[in-house]
C-alpha cells in the first residue's frame, strides 16, 4: 500500500510519501483549515504533488481535531487525491505517534503557532487551549513578530536594540507595516515572517529577553494547564523551538522541567519509525 503522511502548520507542510521500502519527504505551503485559499492553494498543490498516487493519506494539521475544520482539509484534499482514503486528526496527534509511537509524553509544538499536549499510549489525552494568533499562541512566531513591532513602532527598547530593528525591519514606516498585517489575508504568516526577518543571529540581548519571555509566557499560560509532574519526557518541535533552542532549553530546566529536547521536523521522526519497520497506524 502507498501512503502518505503529512505534518502542517499555518506556514508549510512537510509530506512523506511511503511506497513499499521507498520514501521520498516534499515540502509544500502549510494547510491551515482557516487560511485554505480553496483555488489558489488547490492550483499550488496539484502542481508540486499532485502526481503521486497515494492509497490512503493520513493528515495531521495544525487546527485540526474538530468536525468543521477537519471536514474543510477533506474537502480541500479529495479532488487532489480521488482515490485516496482521508484519515484527519490534528499536528498534536500527528507528533505524539511520530516521537512516542504507543508510548509517553508531552509534545509541545512552537512554530506559527504555538501549543502543547500530553500523550498516553500514543494517543492524545489533553491539550493546551492555543487560542490563536489574536489571543494567546505565546511563544510562537506570531507571537515573537507582534512583540518585536509593539517595541519598535512604541521605542520601548534601549538603543541598541532601536537601531538593530530599524536595520532587520528596513526603516518600514508605520502606515506600511499595519497595511501589510491587517491588510493580509493570512496575519498570522505576516507576523511570523518578522520574527523570522529579524531574530537572525546574534541578536542584541533585549531581544533574546523578548524571546525568553515569549517562552515564559507560553509555560505558564498553556504547558502549565496540562498539570505537569516535571518528570515527563517532553519534546519540543516547530521552527522557533529548533532556531531558539538554547534559550528554550535552559528555561524549561530552570522552570522544573528536566526532560526536554528539540525534533524537527516531525517527519523526520515518522521516517525514522517508518524505515525500522515499526507499524504507526494499525
Amino acid at each position: 500500500m502507498k501512503y502518505l503522511i503529512a505534518d502542517s502548520g499555518a506556514t508549510k507542510t512537510d509530506w512523506l510519501y511511503v511506497d513499499g521500502e521507498e520514501t521520498t519527504q516534499i515540502q509544500t505551503q502549510g494547510l491551515h483549515p482557516s487560511n485554505i485559499q480553496m483555488m489558489s492553494d488547490s492550483v499550488d498543490l496539484k502542481h508540486q504533488i499532485g502526481s503521486l498516487s497515494p492509497d490512503l493519506i493520513y493528515f495531521f494539521g495544525a487546527g485540526c481535531g474538530n468536525p468543521v475544520s477537519d471536514e474543510i482539509v477533506m474537502r480541500f484534499l479529495q479532488p487532489i487525491f480521488p482515490r485516496a482514503s482521508l484519515k484527519i486528526k490534528s499536528d498534536l496527534d500527528g507528533s505524539g505517534k511520530a516521537f512516542f509511537g504507543k508510548g509517553d509524553g508531552v509534545v509541545v509544538v512552537l512554530g506559527t503557532g504555538s501549543i502543547s499536549a500530553k500523550i498516553e499510549n500514543g494517543s492524545l489525552v489533553n491539550k493546551s487551549a492555543a487560542l490563536g494568533y489574536a489571543i494567546g499562541d505565546e511563544g510562537s512566531a506570531a507571537d515573537l513578530g507582534r512583540r518585536i513591532l509593539k517595541m519598535y513602532f512604541r521605542k520601548t527598547g534601549n538603543p541598541e536594540t532601536l537601531h538593530f530593528l530599524e536595520e532587520k525591519l528596513e526603516s518600514v514606516g508605520y502606515s506600511e507595516m499595519m497595511n501589510r498585517i491587517y491588510r493580509a489575508g493570512k496575519p498570522n504568516r505576516e507576523l511570523a515572517s518578522i520574527a523570522g526577518q529579524v531574530l537572525v543571529k546574534p541578536i542584541p540581548p533585549e531581544l533574546e529577553s523578548l524571546i525568553r519571555d515569549g517562552f515564559t509566557d507560553f509555560i505558564n499560560n498553556q504547558l502549565s494547564t496540562l498539570q505537569l509532574t516535571g518528570q515527563e519526557q517532553i519534546v519540543c518541535t516547530g521552527k522557533v523551538a529548533k532556531v531558539h533552542e538554547s534559550i528554550l532549553i535552559p528555561l524549561f530546566n530552570q522552570l522544573g522541567y528536566k526532560k526536554v529536547e528539540v525534533r524537527y521536523p516531525v517527519i523526520a521522526s515518522y521516517r525514522k519509525r517508518i524505515k525500522s519497520g515499526e507499524d504507526l497506524f494499525e
